[in-house]
């Protein structure tokens, strides 16, 4: 089971319904991607990293190309 698929029931049970659901995931999915940046990274990111890995991940990068976007 992936991902969206276990916060989908989890909100579902928690009583939300499907819109809410719907138009909340993409940005619950992208928080999820920023963090693990932080933890592929090991350490805690910058204000200005954090908006960088925002931006990456809203233009539809992957987290490995937003962490080899940072190692450089």
């Amino acid at each position: 089971m992936d991902i969206e698929t276990l916060l989908t029931n989890a909100l579902r049970e928690a009583g939300y319904g499907q819109d809410a659901i719907g138009s909340a995931m993409p940005r619950i999915l992208r928080i999820l991607e920023a963090e693990d940046v932080r933890i592929e990274m090991g350490r805690a990111l910058s204000r200005k990293e954090r908006e960088y890995v925002r931006l990456q991940l809203e233009l539809g990068l992957s987290v490995r190309e937003v962490v080899a976007g940072l190692k450089k």
